[in-house]
């Protein structure tokens, strides 16, 4: 199985594949919740190649939100 690009995790799965067979996979990482289609460029594949500024680390992401606040309703 792949590793995720963005924060290394070996828990990544196959979230779906192409209609038609064997034009593209579709993973998914549960730890960091980041999806990549397996036709984009290495530099979003490969994990050694992804940019170390969106790489996360899976320890800090009980800070992160993962859904923003609906923003109050101005009156």
């Amino acid at each position: 199985m792949n590793r995720c690009p963005r924060c290394n995790s070996n828990e990544t799965k196959i979230l779906c594949e192409s209609p038609i067979k064997g034009c593209w996979i579709m993973y998914s990482c549960p730890v960091c919740t980041f999806t990549w289609r397996s036709t984009e460029p290495e530099t979003i594949t490969n994990p050694d190649l992804y940019n170390p500024l969106f790489k996360v680390d899976p320890n800090d992401l009980s800070k992160y939100q993962i859904h923003p606040e609906i923003a109050k309703r101005r009156k």
